[in-house]
């Protein structure tokens, strides 16, 4: 069977038109779904990390040592898959108590807080029983349906780097299950003031509005996509029957009145064809799909500036995360990545550093005696007394009642006649117990040899032995 040029030509349109249109459509959508994942997971390493520095470690540690007391004491463990059934409540049942704790009505409050201000699905604290390769809850913030204390999930498999690593956390992956839909989780360590990991801290953000919006977006642009196609092959058709079909026709018919009447020649020279008009209108045709193409790309960097605003949102709140609350001097999480930076150096050969540590005396007492609000004073006063003397310096509230500084250059040079005017400025400070500086000061300094954390535990034992003679002076004056 002998197919025309113009069914051929038709053809050949419409296939083009649809492999565009397919392709682009494919591309397109794995493209926007690759930058969505990317700036969720993002998103949500960032808010754990948030959790990670603002959470109280020791109450984090003191809450899963209970928790896995009664854990390693039940012999028969009953998975979160059996929920609602009554082997599970009674199970669940063991740790109820933990519930009414100090620990854990601290801990939960504090995440609520977080999970409330980051407007995500879900903050909780875990942690891993490697043995059995699966991970226990210590607290949920969830409002509704919170996994209860000693609830027990097996690890995914994109966890499973946790048994042999326990420091990388739970890196971000995405999941779609039944009861949740899309969510995306990360979770990073919680360290003690011993380098400890106390538990994880991990955090749930829903998809689901998102991959509603990206159906929606995907389904609307097939109906752009198939409107276009439609419409640019109607011109096709048209321009392919008026400037190619209708000149061939006028040529045959010529070419044949030419062989009846011969002497009718003039005809053929006198045709209104041009050499290049097909083509023109073909590239007219082209530049119209290129311009349809281009709003569709437009289309993509907005969205694509929208995730990035996402992303700058979220590096202000790990910006934020560095830097502490009510003193303003920088937060154990800048800490640890000051100690990332001189470790380098040290590696390099390069260290020439030193570390003081400030421990502020009788915080709780005076928390007791007077309220939390003129402990904070207490703090912020002794904060300003670091910063005055240590004014070319970094300093980092390590804890509640903690401060480092990493001293060098200048500083390092001083830092026997900082200490002693530190000393100095303490027992001039007067005013009501909370206007006083009553703190204890240990320094050591980078002796080529030892690593970070060698230095800061000698600062840290300096530190506790000067807190001890203070103790001490302090009873033998009473």
């Amino acid at each position: 069977m002998k197919h025309s040029l113009r069914s051929k030509t038709v053809l050949l349109i419409v296939m083009i038109a649809l492999t565009f249109s397919i392709v682009s459509m494919v591309a397109s959508g794995q493209i926007i779904q690759r930058l969505i994942n990317l700036s969720y997971q993002g998103r949500a390493t960032d808010v754990s990390k948030t959790v990670a520095a603002i959470m109280d470690a020791e109450q984090a540690d003191t809450l899963k040592n209970a928790v896995m007391e009664i854990y390693r004491a039940t012999d028969e463990k009953v998975m979160s898959d059996a929920w609602g059934t009554p082997e599970f409540d009674a199970y669940c049942a063991r740790y109820s108590h933990l519930e009414q704790s100090g620990e854990f009505v601290s801990l939960r409050q504090t995440l609520r807080r977080i999970q409330d201000a980051n407007d995500v699905d879900c903050v909780y604290l875990v942690t891993i029983d490697i043995p059995t390769e699966s991970f226990i809850y210590l607290v949920d913030a969830a409002y509704e349906d919170a996994c209860p204390p000693g609830c027990v999930d097996p690890l995914y498999e994109e966890n499973r780097e946790l048994l042999k690593d326990p420091n990388i956390g739970f890196r971000p992956y995405i999941t779609n299950t039944e009861p949740y839909g899309w969510l995306v989780t990360a979770g990073v360590p919680v360290y003690t003031a011993q380098g400890a990991i106390a538990c994880y801290a991990l955090v749930d953000i829903s998809m689901e509005q998102i991959r509603a919006q990206q159906s929606r977006f995907t389904l609307i642009c097939s109906l752009v996509l198939a409107a276009l196609t439609a419409l640019i092959s109607l011109i096709a058709i048209w321009v392919v029957d008026r400037e190619i079909l209708k000149p061939i026709n006028l040529l045959s018919n010529a070419a044949a009145n030419y062989s009846a009447r011969q002497e009718d020649s003039n005809e053929l020279d006198n045709l209104p064809i041009k050499s290049k008009d097909e083509i023109q209108l073909l590239y007219s045709s082209l530049l119209k799909m290129a311009h349809n193409t281009r709003s569709y790309i437009e289309s993509l960097k907005q969205t694509r500036q929208v995730l990035t605003e996402t992303r700058r949102e979220a590096d202000e709140m790990n910006e934020l995360a560095l830097r502490d609350p009510l003193t303003g001097v920088g937060s154990k999480l800048a800490y640890d990545r000051q100690v990332i930076r001189l470790t380098e150096e040290v590696r390099r050969g390069e260290a020439r550093f030193g570390i003081v540590m400030i421990d502020m005396n009788d915080l709780k007492k005076l928390n007791d005696s007077y309220g939390h609000e003129k402990g904070n004073i207490a703090i912020r006063k002794t904060c300003s007394v670091i910063c005055e003397v240590f004014a070319h310096s970094p300093v980092y509230r390590f804890g509640g009642d903690e401060f480092v500084v990493i001293v060098k250059d200048r500083d390092y040079d001083n830092i026997e006649a900082l200490v002693e005017q530190f000393r100095s400025l303490a027992q001039a400070s007067d005013g009501q117990p909370w206007e006083k500086v009553n703190a204890a000061i240990g320094y050591a300094l980078y002796n080529g040899e030892d690593t970070v954390d060698d230095v800061f535990r000698k600062a840290d034992y300096r530190m506790y032995e000067r807190k001890k003679d203070m103790k001490s002076t302090q009873q033998t004056e009473a």
